[in-house]
């Protein structure tokens, strides 16, 4: 009689890397994709969703874009770096195509750019006007921001460092600082009447 082996629910407690999803799905399992699919979709989503502010169906549309690309790509991905960063870049070659063709999209004031104003001023400018007022203000400078500093806030609000953004962008770390420099300065002024 064979020896019987017994699985304990430990061994499935141990999370799949991505390393090991893609390899799975290159030698065939759909299931893997699946899994690395709903890992890493909110994520990108909502890195595309901060980054294309101002259009919910471009955010769609690019986000299935940016999909197709990686599913193209993905016997070609190296494990040099995070999937998900390696995904960020894919989702922002997309996303400065869509700015190629539309040069200046609209965009929606996201919360985490109330941080722009001065120092000690943002709960003052908000207690003294309506939100509305404020938040297209916020929206009106953002969609005044290069694509490349919007994307870096979006990168950032995503959680990345400057250094993993510098390799997303493919540019010296002093130029992402860079951006994000003028980013929040340019931010700073345009709304500068509201903390006076």
């Amino acid at each position: 009689m064979g020896a019987k082996t017994t699985e304990t629910p430990a061994m499935h407690d141990v999370p799949e890397s991505d390393h090991d999803l893609i390899a799975a799905y290159l030698e065939g399992d759909a299931g893997a994709f699946d899994r690395l699919y709903e890992r890493n979709r909110l994520p990108l989503y909502g890195y595309l969703n901060r980054l294309v502010q101002a259009d919910a169906a471009a955010v769609d549309d690019i986000f299935q874009q940016v999909w197709t690309r990686i599913l193209d790509a993905l016997p070609r991905y190296h494990d040099e770096q995070r999937f998900l960063s390696w995904c960020f870049r894919i989702a922002h070659n997309v996303a400065m195509d869509h700015y190629r063709r539309v040069p200046k999209a609209e965009t929606e004031l996201t919360d985490e750019m109330a941080e722009a104003l001065p120092d000690g001023q943002a709960r003052t400018a908000w207690e003294r006007l309506a939100d509305d007022e404020l938040r297209n203000a916020l929206a009106d400078g953002i969609g005044r921001l290069a694509p490349e500093q919007r994307d870096v806030v979006a990168l950032r609000q995503q959680g990345l460092s400057f250094q993993e953004i510098a390799d997303l962008q493919r540019c010296p770390l002093n130029t992402v600082l860079g951006r994000m420099h003028y980013a929040v300065r340019h931010l700073r002024r345009h709304l500068a009447h509201f903390t006076r």
